[in-house]
């Protein structure tokens, strides 16, 4: 609606112009023709004045000054006559007049070659001073004619310029007021679309706020059920399964209430519970490991390290910076997941031969990077997880956690293998932190 108002307002404009163009053209025609008709009309009367018929015969220099002013109202008919072709009754009027300036013409002309022009000649009879001045009021009524009706055309012109005018001006005010009504409604849309979107951006971020806080309060959830299932493991499955190998053990030392068919299976069973108690106590350490709460972040990569080298085949190098102070709980914890679920992804996706970990402090912050050497991570995975997508529940559960430390999580990927950034602000680095130290771990 708003685009057919401004066309057709733009159409009455354009078409208005038009007009009061065409108007001012025909207005200054119409002065052009006047003014051509009062240089006529002063001509002939100046031409009328200071030329003496009786004169013109005996005076060379008058003679080719007639011949000019003949040049120079010739020229001024043949205008008017070119400018006058859509006025009949000026045409009609032109031609009287041109009628009688060539019958002046050929007089002052037959003077100037010698003819007698007063005088009488023999057989001849010449005209009279009182024709010559008659023929000139005749121009001169018609040339008067002439500009009056040129008069009234310029007038009724003016007014249909005028009128075209006001209707120009008036259109232009009418699409300036349209088009500022148009602008305020604009703009008010505008406004409210500005104002609906900041409703949805808050929304919004009330919403991923929410989703922060639910995602760190389920992680929150998932490290301490962990921390309860593996002490569950280990407190009574684990004692279960060494009470179970200290009774075996026990049969098997009474070797008088078994047959020999039965001791092979007395010591399989005793080997059974020996890897049972073995894969609880990892399982549990895995959950939680003990030495993260005990010895810190430090000595729990050191041990999963080793035991990921041992588990996957795949080689390991460390390069640990130890810390003076130890870090918080939490930042603690935060890492260990990290390298944790990196280190699973590397296991069960990457294919890599070899792994790079690093960590190191730096004035206000600790950094962790690991760097394998596999397949790399599938582009539309990583682009989900650039825009904000999940990515993956690891990836997506590493950002979510350090995020609510008001840390960062950096993942690039290649042909070339997967580069793991994560970083925590911390106040517990010290300058004076020892150098660090390079572990290389070999799989067994």
């Amino acid at each position: 609606m708003t685009l057919f108002l401004l066309g057709v307002t733009g159409v009455i404009g354009f078409v208005t112009v038009r007009r009061v163009n065409s108007s001012r053209d025909l207005v200054l025609h119409t002065y052009q023709v006047r003014g051509l008709l009062k240089d006529l009309r002063a001509d002939i009367g100046e031409s009328h004045a200071n030329f003496d018929l009786y004169q013109l015969s005996r005076n060379p220099d008058e003679a080719e000054q007639l011949e000019q002013q003949v040049q120079q109202q010739t020229r001024v008919v043949d205008k008017l006559w070119e400018l006058t072709r859509d006025n009949p009754t000026q045409q009609e009027r032109l031609a009287a007049i041109l009628t009688l300036l060539k019958k002046d013409f050929t007089q002052l002309r037959a003077c100037v070659s010698g003819a007698h022009c007063i005088e009488p000649g023999p057989g001849k009879k010449p005209d009279s001073l009182a024709e010559i001045s008659a023929r000139r009021g005749t121009m001169y009524a018609e040339l008067r004619e002439m500009e009056n009706m040129e008069d009234n055309l310029l007038a009724l012109r003016l007014r249909i310029w005028d009128r075209l005018f006001i209707r120009l001006v008036a259109t232009s005010v009418g699409c300036f007021a349209l088009a500022l009504v148009l602008l305020i409604y604009n703009l008010r849309l505008l406004l409210d679309e500005i104002e609906q979107r900041k409703k949805q951006e808050l929304v919004e971020k009330k919403n991923a706020e929410s989703y922060r806080m639910l995602s760190a309060r389920i992680l929150e959830l998932q490290d301490v059920e962990r921390r309860r299932i593996a002490r569950e493991l280990h407190d009574s499955v684990g004692q279960y399964l060494a009470a179970l190998k200290i009774n075996i053990g026990q049969m098997q030392r009474r070797e008088a209430g078994f047959s020999p068919q039965s001791q092979p299976r007395v010591s399989e069973s005793l080997d059974l519970a020996d890897r049972a108690i073995s894969e609880i106590r990892t399982i549990s350490h895995l959950l939680h490991p003990p030495l993260l709460d005990e010895l810190g972040f430090h000595a729990a990569a050191r041990w999963y390290a080793d035991g990921f080298a041992q588990r996957s085949g795949v080689k390991v190098e460390l390069v640990l910076t130890e810390i003076t102070r130890r870090l918080p709980r939490e930042i603690e914890l935060a890492l260990f997941r990290v390298l944790q679920e990196s280190l699973t992804n590397v296991h069960r996706h990457a294919k890599a031969t070899r792994v790079e970990i690093e960590v190191h402090c730096t004035d206000d912050e600790v950094i962790l990077n690991l760097h394998d050497d596999g397949m790399g991570i599938p582009g539309k995975v990583l682009e989900g997880f650039r825009a904000g997508g999940a990515g993956g529940i690891g990836l997506a559960g590493m950002r979510e956690r350090l995020a609510e430390l008001r840390g960062t999580f950096e993942v690039e990927s290649g042909p070339t293998g997967t580069h793991v950034r994560a970083t925590l602000p911390t106040r517990e680095c010290d300058p004076r932190d020892p150098p660090p130290e390079k572990i290389a771990v070999e799989p067994a």
